[in-house]
């Protein structure tokens, strides 16, 4: 079974073992994993702090990571915080409040050797009833002469007015030092910090089913064990986790702890596999999340948190009009792995033509790339966008494409002015012209022959050709009149236009989205694209 099916399985398992509980058990463990996630949170804020030498905000930090979840581990790393704050009495508290809440800390003697160095008491004793210490210190821990336990003046210098550590009354080390810490040479080392390793991490285990004996050895030494949900403060180092069910096999894994770390580990037991925690964030939100296997479709969107299987995994990230950002990830135990992208369009755009005419024509810089209604892939920049039909006027418009945006055009053609009657009169003219240079020939024949009949002596003055002649003169010039009257009238009708023109509107470019189809009955799948006008 694949990593993604593991997944779900554990996510159905939840979500069944969610619906058995009481409404208040369900609220109560849903804010349980809240509180450890704000706590995971802050302990990172703590740790980028530490590391970034801010050992006040990270001593900030640590304690409220300590208010969400009451871990030991927040309290020793915030008095590392003050420790390095040169800050002794805060650092003391810590360290004490610490081995409060772990009297058996494998590294107790360290811890008060500590607090020790830095001036303090390593046990914190009950109080009398009447507020004094059982030693009969008063309860700010001083003698009831007024000096402190360790014999010292009020003011913290020694009997004989040397400082508490040693130094000399005019503030200089003994080894005769500066009291700036400068040696006598003038050179000022710097001092070294505390490094990440000496911060404490965290350790919690969820088991599905729960209840599970969770145990934790070290270089083969077992070093602790517990129930499930189990919490332990660790050091940093290898570690191996066992994990006992008397329904399930056990399953046993080594797992890195890291200083300063909060970790999560979740064990689905039927299947025998560690979870860890995996977030995606992308700019802008809403990109679909594949993992291992696309064809099994996106498991969520951006902004997306879920669990899955420990190892190495292959993610894309999609979002329509974007780049597709493919990642490897490698997720250990506990792990909480975080991703942030910021998407980058792609180099082209897409037109949807929609109209009042459908089968038209749709042209792009004079390329016809298919008939209304139209929705294509176009380089991003100007384009000449025409839609064309019989019959109808023409629409076009030159139309900016932005890169991985719908750009939507509604267009509405009227239709052309019939033409017709305009050839018709223009036939009927040509003919009417033809016709009356036919008869202005016959007629200019007829007084061809009248004149030299007249020339010849011979021609009577009854003679009929006068009369045709006239009617063939008379005849052309009213068929030229008729032509170039009905050529007038369709030239007026070839030029008229009373009809309005074809009209369109281009809308303001929108991202387009991808609509997943899901039929969980068929085990089939698709995807739509959605636009609105």
């Amino acid at each position: 079974m694949g990593s993604l099916d593991r997944t779900f399985v554990f996510a159905a398992a939840s979500l069944c073992a969610a619906s058995a509980l009481l409404v208040p058990a369900s609220a109560a463990a849903q804010s349980e994993r809240e509180l450890l996630q704000m706590a995971r949170d802050r302990m990172e804020t703590g740790q980028e702090a530490f590391l970034g030498e801010r050992f006040e905000e990270a001593a900030a930090a640590f304690l409220s990571a300590y208010e969400a979840r009451p871990f030991s581990a927040f309290l020793y790393n915030a008095g590392v915080a003050y420790e390095e704050l040169e800050r002794a009495a805060e650092a003391v508290e810590q360290y004490r409040a610490y081995l409060e809440a772990e009297p058996d800390a494998a590294d107790r003697e360290d811890v008060e050797a500590r607090i020790a160095r830095l001036g303090g008491s390593t046990t914190v004793p009950d109080t009398n009833p009447d507020g004094t210490n059982p030693d009969g210190t008063n309860p700010d821990g001083t003698n009831p002469d007024g000096t402190n336990p360790d014999g010292t003046n009020p003011d913290n210098t020694n009997p004989d007015g040397t400082n508490p550590d040693g130094t000399n009354p005019d503030g200089t080390n003994p080894d005769g030092t500066n009291p700036d810490g400068t040696n006598p040479d003038g050179t000022n080392p710097e001092r070294p910090h505390r490094p990440a390793a000496a911060m404490k991490s965290l350790l919690s285990v969820e088991t599905n089913p729960p209840d599970a004996t969770i145990i934790l050895r070290r270089e083969g030494q077992e070093i602790t064990r517990g129930q499930s949900p189990f919490a332990e403060t660790l050091d940093p180092g290898e570690y191996e986790i066992s994990v006992e069910h008397p329904d399930f096999r056990t399953v046993a894994r080594s797992m890195r702890i890291r200083a300063g770390k909060v970790y999560v580990a979740i064990l689905e037991l039927s299947q025998g596999e560690f979870l860890g925690l995996l977030r995606v964030v992308t700019d802008p939100p809403g990109a679909s999340v594949y993992i291992d296997d696309r064809e099994q479709g996106a498991i969520g969107q951006t902004p997306f948190q879920n669990v899955v299987a420990t190892g190495e995994h292959h993610i894309w990230i999609e979002r329509p009009g974007y780049e597709v950002e493919e990642r490897t990830v490698e997720i250990e135990i506990g792990d909480d792995v975080s991703h942030e992208l910021t998407l980058e369009r792609v180099t082209y755009g897409r037109i949807r033509v929609i109209g009042n005419s459908p089968g038209a024509r749709v042209l792009v810089d004079g390329v016809e790339v298919g008939t209304v209604p139209y929705d294509g892939q176009v380089e991003a920049g100007p384009h000449r966008i025409t839609v064309q039909r019989d019959g109808m006027k023409d629409w076009e418009e030159q139309v900016d494409v932005q890169r991985g945006q719908l750009t939507p055009i509604r267009v509405r053609l009227r239709p052309a002015v019939s033409r017709s009657g305009a050839w018709a009169m223009a036939t009927v003219g040509l003919l009417s012209i033809g016709g009356g240079v036919a008869l202005g020939l016959l007629g200019q024949g007829v007084r061809r022959d009248l004149a030299n009949d007249r020339d010849a002596g011979t021609l009577a003055s009854d003679d009929d050709r006068f009369l045709r002649g006239r009617i063939y003169t008379i005849a052309a010039n009213g068929a030229f009149g008729l032509g170039a009257l009905l050529g007038i009238l369709s030239l007026y009708y070839f030029l008229r236009d009373p009809l309005p023109d074809s009209e369109g509107t281009t809308l303001e470019p929108r991202d387009w989205t991808l609509r997943p189809a899901l039929d969980l009955r068929h085990r089939a799948g698709g995807a739509t694209l959605d636009w609105r006008f």
